[in-house]
């Protein structure tokens, strides 16, 4: 990675596979992300990760931002992490990378199982009822009508689809999501 403003360099670009190909889709909603969640991509998201303020977690970010740019009228909502002790920092951290306005609409009303070893349906129902959003006030969200979620990795869109049931039910208009990664179709059969 280089250092000049935080971009990875020509090599890492192609060695991590970045912005190749699997950057874009619409199910489970329209979806945006740097690359496909597996191989040494996969290996360096973990090690973002892990010490998410690096210069390399905001190189990765900062390509993601340039890769995906997204209207300036739209608000990030960063998906929150149902763990309370370790909290998934990357979300909060990708949201700002995009120098846009962003907002922690979405808040956890439970706890629910790991979701690493659970299948799409699984996923769904453990995820039921799990966010709550804050009501989309008349003026102080006027000009940001349309909220883009934002979370680290899009695995079956369980989590993308509880959060945007939330936010929809509180009155705001989910376009999509931006994220690091995609996981492959093959490996979770979606």
């Amino acid at each position: 990675m280089t250092d000049v403003e935080h971009q990875p360099c020509g090599r890492c670009i192609e060695e991590y596979g970045l912005g190749e190909s699997n950057t874009s889709g619409s199910e489970p909603l329209p979806w945006k992300a740097l690359g496909t969640y597996q191989g040494r991509f996969r290996q360096l998201v973990l090690k973002i990760k892990e010490q998410p303020q690096s210069r390399t977690g905001r190189a990765v970010i900062q390509l993601l931002a340039k890769a995906h740019p997204l209207p300036k009228e739209v608000l990030l909502v960063p998906i929150p992490s149902w763990k309370k002790k370790r909290c998934n920092p990357l979300p909060n951290l990708i949201a700002a990378g995009f120098g846009q306005p962003s907002t922690m609409l979405l808040h956890r009303t439970r706890a629910g199982l790991s979701q690493h070893h659970l299948n799409r349906s699984m996923r769904m129902h453990n995820l039921t009822g799990a966010f709550h959003a804050a009501p989309a006030p008349q003026i102080s969200l006027q000009s940001k009508t349309t909220v883009w979620l934002v979370d680290d990795i899009l695995t079956t869109g369980a989590t993308a689809l509880a959060a945007q049931k939330a936010l929809n039910e509180a009155g705001h208009s989910v376009r999509g999501i931006i994220c690091l990664g995609r996981t492959p179709a093959k490996r979770l059969g979606r």
